[in-house]
């Protein structure tokens, strides 16, 4: 299985705090968010993100998707609007030889200008 974390960072300090772990199973299709109790009480606690901001309600369930969450989503470029040079000028950039979503989110952490969210690998 195939896991990235989801972590936020604090725009004051740029500390990062852990929300939860994305899995991907390759085998069975499947994707599996679990958000990370003790980290996410501690930045509530300290005030650094508000439940409001979360990317899911329940901190003990583990969620289960045929498909990628929407969070994860909208980090993703629309390639169906992608003409096949541009396409391949992504793949090139990110030296990937076909586009998979997961491996996509893992080279640009899914980065946006509109959220603290990033993803990374465990280090």
């Amino acid at each position: 299985m195939e896991y990235l974390y989801l972590k936020w960072i604090d725009y004051k300090t740029n500390k990062k705090y852990l929300i939860g772990a994305l899995f991907r199973d390759k085998e069975k299709g499947k994707y599996y968010f679990k958000m990370s109790r003790k980290h996410v009480e501690k930045a509530i606690q300290e005030k650094v993100i508000s439940e409001a901001l979360l990317p899911f309600y329940d901190l003990d369930k583990i969620y289960e998707s045929d498909e990628i969450f929407a969070i994860f989503k909208v980090r993703l470029p629309k390639i169906e609007t992608y003409s096949q040079e541009e396409m391949k000028e992504l793949l090139e950039d990110l030296e990937m030889d076909e586009y998979d979503e997961f491996e996509y989110l893992r080279k640009t952490k899914g980065m946006l200008v509109t959220d603290k969210y990033i993803l990374e690998e465990e280090k």
